[in-house]
């Protein structure tokens, strides 16, 4: 029988750092290695795949999510909203062989944000990558038909967070979006979709690949929003969350 144990590691980040990027989970984003996202070659540009009419409001590509409770595809709960803890960086907790070999990890953000969850489970050992993302939903009739906002935050793959922004015309109803890409996260994100039914869905591009990208507002009043971009090559997705400025 192999038993396996679990390693918590907290990153001690101020509130700042979850709506601006930083390091998370033992990770150190490098501020000067910023990568522009690559767009894909218009002779080889495929459509995205055709998305659900109405966005889902929490979405795992691997495993399922229920609320705050992220369950991993090996059946193990993760509660990220808990009593009495407060942090402002990624919370990453890890599962190790008894000899210390590392079997998966599985990280979420972002404890400043108010009513969204997101983050990432990663198998070392099989070689696996998925993105997770909930919330408190806003309802489609509180969600702004006038005017523009911008939302800032993160977005996150394999437990590594990075800079992640949108522009939201909500008269137009529109939404694109960047993840910022670095050293250590790997290549950029970047979105372009539309608003429906209170969430939003559209196409993604990483390094040249083409995807798609789908999420939901937050909050009473649209206050949030979060997300993923998933890719064919899943180690380029992503997950995110934003906070309206």
């Amino acid at each position: 029988m192999v038993h396996l144990k679990p390693a918590i590691l907290l990153s001690a980040l101020f509130l700042a750092a979850c709506g601006g990027g930083g390091g998370g989970g033992g990770h150190h984003d490098n501020d000067n290695a910023t990568t522009t996202p690559s767009q894909p070659d218009t002779g080889t540009t495929t459509p995205a795949p055709e998305q659900p009419q109405s966005p889902p409001e929490s979405k795992a590509t691997l495993g399922s999510i229920s609320g705050v409770t992220y369950t991993t595809p090996d059946g193990i709960e993760y509660q990220m909203r808990r009593s009495g803890i407060t942090f402002g960086g990624t919370w990453t907790e890890s599962l190790v062989k008894a000899d210390g070999t590392p079997v998966s990890s599985t990280s979420w953000c972002c404890g400043p944000m108010s009513y969204t969850q997101f983050g990432s489970w990663t198998s070392t050992e099989k070689g696996e990558h998925g993105v997770f993302y909930s919330g408190e939903a806003t309802a489609a009739a509180n969600v702004p038909t006038q005017g523009t906002a911008t939302y800032a935050g993160s977005g996150m793959r394999d437990g590594v967070r990075t800079d992640a922004s949108f522009n939201v015309d909500f008269a137009a109803k529109t939404i694109d979006g960047n993840i910022t890409g670095n050293n250590e996260f790997g290549p950029a994100v970047a979105m372009q979709g539309k608003l429906v039914d209170g969430g939003f869905n559209g196409s993604a591009q990483s390094a040249g690949e083409n995807g798609t990208f789908v999420g939901h507002f937050n909050g009473p009043a649209a206050e949030e929003l979060g997300g993923v971009a998933e890719f064919a090559d899943t180690s380029k997705s992503a997950a995110f969350g934003a906070t309206k400025q």
